[in-house]
């Protein structure tokens, strides 16, 4: 398949032939390719990607399935795709949300309230999709797009700048990584029990989302505030 999308070439490890695809010359083909990730998404809602067909695909595009190995080196070489969708639209959602807060109102243990509402809220839209992305990204991390580091980086930038104002309160010596890794824990939390919880380690520690929220808001105000011996 030439040229593709996703490889890496000679700044990083070779991408596997089936995470492949090929960028259309003409606007009809970038449609085409739309239609198949839509379509993609869509099926994602009633079933795991890996029972997803091509047929499956084509069908609820429109397209003929020509169209699709003309494009797609598999179904596999969606999920660069897909990830880079959801990826560009994140950092704009969490900005609406972050708009939508009156921050300079609340004190420091409403601010890490409403920031772990914001990292919950990331897994609450579309987590049929998410899931099957979260399952991607450490499956073949050497298919991600290119610049997966950098928009998550944006992202996580908004809330450090949001709680940063608080760094008073941060007993940390590094205010700013304090927040990061807080993002971090909480987000990594989060996604394991609101998009994985029929796995084993999710659920041997048993919540629903109101007593998860309530122990996430705990876990990052402490850590934030707690003095560590030396």
């Amino acid at each position: 398949m030439s040229p593709a999308v996703g490889s890496r070439g000679n700044s990083g490890p070779a991408v596997p032939q089936r995470w492949l695809r090929k960028t259309p010359a003409q606007q009809r083909g970038h449609d085409t390719v739309e239609a198949f990730a839509s379509a993609a998404e869509e099926l994602l809602r009633t079933r795991p990607f890996e029972d997803i067909a091509i047929r499956d695909i084509v069908g609820r595009a429109g397209r003929p399935i020509g169209s699709f190995y003309a494009l797609f080196a598999s179904k596999e070489a969606l999920l660069p795709l897909l990830y880079q969708r959801y990826h560009e639209g994140l950092q704009s959602v969490f900005a609406a949300e972050l708009g939508r807060v009156n921050w300079s109102s609340l004190d420091f243990d409403a601010t890490v309230a409403a920031m772990v509402d914001l990292v919950m809220l990331q897994y609450e839209e579309r987590p049929w999709l998410i899931r099957a992305l979260a399952l991607f990204s450490r499956q073949t991390p050497e298919a991600l797009p290119p610049d997966t580091v950098e928009r998550r980086g944006r992202v996580y930038d908004q809330l450090v700048k949001v709680l940063i104002r608080y760094r008073a309160r941060i007993a940390h010596p590094d205010p700013e990584t304090a927040i990061r890794f807080a993002v971090f824990a909480a987000s990594s939390i989060a996604r394991e029990k609101m998009l994985f919880g029929e796995a084993p380690l999710s659920r041997i520690t048993p919540m629903d989302r109101q007593v998860l929220r309530e122990e996430l808001v705990r876990l990052v105000r402490s850590y934030l505030a707690a003095e560590v011996d030396r």
